[in-house]
């Protein structure tokens, strides 16, 4: 049960990290307007092409329609609140005494 908490908590972190990231770059009005689009075609993403920390490697950080790159800095940001999230979610276990179960 440990695992499945700490797994969450990574894809929990990992879509705020992705979410902090696009505030850090576009600022927060834009970041909540509308839904996400490839910088380049302007192509508005489905939701498989949105999970955090997987869907960059599933589409080795390029657009699908366009081919356009996608910048290393969002995944970077996926990763770190991903990582963050499941040291904390790990250290609440620990502390508790459940990471056993």
């Amino acid at each position: 049960m440990a695992v499945v908490v700490v797994v969450f908590a990574a894809l929990f972190g990992g879509a705020f990290g992705s979410f902090a990231g696009v505030v850090a770059s576009r600022g927060l009005a834009p970041s909540l307007g509308g839904r996400s689009q490839c910088d380049s075609c302007a192509r508005t993403l489905a939701w498989y092409e949105l999970v955090p920390l997987v869907s960059f490697p599933a589409l080795r950080g390029r657009c699908r329609t366009c081919r356009a790159g996608i910048g290393w800095r969002t995944y970077i940001w996926e990763v770190g609140g991903g990582v963050l999230a499941a040291a904390i979610a790990l250290t609440v276990l620990l502390i508790t005494g459940r990471a056993g179960s």
